[in-house]
């Protein structure tokens, strides 16, 4: 996955739980910046955020 948008994607279909997808986005946003309901276009294929995004999906045990 190399962009917010597959991540968040992903972490979606895992879920399937829209409560828990917003539960998880507000965390990952004050962790990372990065929103992943609605990335910016700068953020959504920088690889650097795409990176921390998924460190700190993966620190809560969500791996991709």
């Amino acid at each position: 996955m190399t962009t917010i948008s597959t991540l968040a994607a992903g972490l979606e279909r895992q879920l399937n739980n829209n409560a828990s997808f917003m539960a998880i986005s507000t965390r990952v946003l004050l962790r990372t910046g990065v929103s992943l309901r609605e990335p910016k276009p700068t953020q959504n294929s920088d690889a650097g955020a795409v990176t921390k995004v998924r460190a700190a999906l993966a620190d809560m045990g969500y791996s991709f």
